[in-house]
């Protein structure tokens, strides 16, 4: 039997990796891809929140690194945007 966060994982690994920009496919979906599995419950309705923020306004964040207090405020962001940069996603 498929449980609610099961899905919830299936339809967050589709929308992390159909985004697009090609750019923001690569980085959400590859963080996703690698950490869905390890995300609780809490951490994964996080990431939805996160997935409704504009490629844009998502992309000046984590690539251009400008500050954004609706992204940060959330609390896997954080942990986005460290795997990212140890697995050298960006400049």
């Amino acid at each position: 039997m498929i449980s609610n966060i099961d899905i919830l994982r299936k339809k967050l690994l589709f929308r992390s990796s159909h985004r697009g920009t090609k750019e923001m496919d690569i980085l959400l979906g590859t963080f996703f891809k690698n950490n869905y599995n390890l995300l609780e419950e809490k951490e994964l309705l996080e990431f939805k929140s996160l997935l409704m923020i504009t490629d844009k306004a998502l992309s000046d964040w984590l690539i251009m690194n400008k500050n954004n207090s609706e992204i940060e405020s959330i609390e896997i962001s954080k942990k986005l945007k460290e795997f990212i940069t140890k697995r050298g996603l960006k400049n």
